[in-house]
């Protein structure tokens, strides 16, 4: 199966399917890194081009009950049925990370773009089957969460109102029931009054990388009591998908175009069966 020219193509998505169903792998960062090698190996056996928006999809070949194909209008059938049933028992969850590469703007390289989030929403809607997810947390490139620096310094003006224009998306969908519930991550108590100020739908969940396991700020518990706000602790790296290990890893699998790709954004998801507690598929 041919590639088409690089010429026809403006954006790849790269799938990793189920990595439960993989190798057992310690940290997220591994754990990416390995799928896509796996996905991009059977590139050349298995893909979709959307042509009119210049679109190469890459499935994952360890789940073959998703075949990327052209998508219909929404149909009404008994299995359709049956799947609406299920998402009633079912959480899904998502956290989209803008990566150091995500901007494609040369007036303002640290921009990250608001239309990513339509853009993972829709692949993750065709992926799973889905018409909405329980929560939805973004992670901003470069924010850190430090709860004793609290003049924000590496968050500049130009960045603050970049990251609202990214809000202003998310805000869209959720007024239109595809996100239940927004969040963030890495935001201190300062970055929250800011942004409460100037967005209309307030983030209800703050997901924090607490080091070495310590206590929660207690500054941030009040904070967050007081304006019900979600806290919630993740061991995801800063950086989950660095430009030199995406590159080596397009040249290990002699992936075409590989000099002109730039990882943009990483969308991971996890489905929770909630009478059971028991996380069923993650992404």
């Amino acid at each position: 199966m041919p590639f088409p020219k690089f010429s026809d193509i403006k954006i790849v998505i790269i799938y990793t399917g189920n990595v439960m169903k993989q190798a057992n792998i310690h940290t997220f960062k591994d754990e990416i890194a390995s799928c896509l090698e796996n996905s991009l190996k059977s590139v050349h056996s298995s893909y979709h081009i959307d042509q009119p928006r210049g679109i190469l999809e890459v499935p994952s070949p360890y789940d073959q009950s998703y075949k990327l194909k052209e998508r219909n209008d929404f149909e009404i059938t008994d299995q359709t049925i049956f799947k609406i049933f299920l998402t009633f028992s079912i959480i899904w969850t998502v956290k989209l990370f803008y990566l150091p590469s995500s901007s494609n703007s040369t007036d303002n390289p640290s921009a990250p773009p608001p239309s990513y989030i339509s853009q993972s929403l829709h692949h993750l809607f065709c992926l799973l089957g889905i018409t909405y997810v329980d929560s939805f947390i973004v992670y901003f490139n470069g924010l850190l969460f430090d709860d004793h620096d609290q003049d924000d310094s590496n968050l500049v003006m130009d960045d603050f109102e970049a990251l609202v224009e990214v809000w202003k998306e998310l805000e869209f969908h959720y007024r239109n029931d595809r996100i239940k519930k927004l969040g963030v991550s890495e935001f201190t108590k300062n970055r929250f009054e800011r942004f409460l100020d100037v967005v209309e739908v307030p983030p209800k969940i703050d997901q924090i990388n607490v080091k070495s396991c310590c206590d929660m700020p207690k500054k941030m518990i009040g904070y967050a009591k007081e304006h019900d706000i979600e806290l919630l602790t993740h061991k995801d790296p800063a950086n989950i998908l660095p430009t030199p290990t995406f590159q080596k890893i397009l040249k290990d699998t002699n992936f075409p175009f590989a000099s002109e790709l730039l990882p943009r954004w990483v969308l991971k998801y996890s489905v929770l069966i909630k009478c059971r507690e028991v996380v069923a598929n993650k992404g």
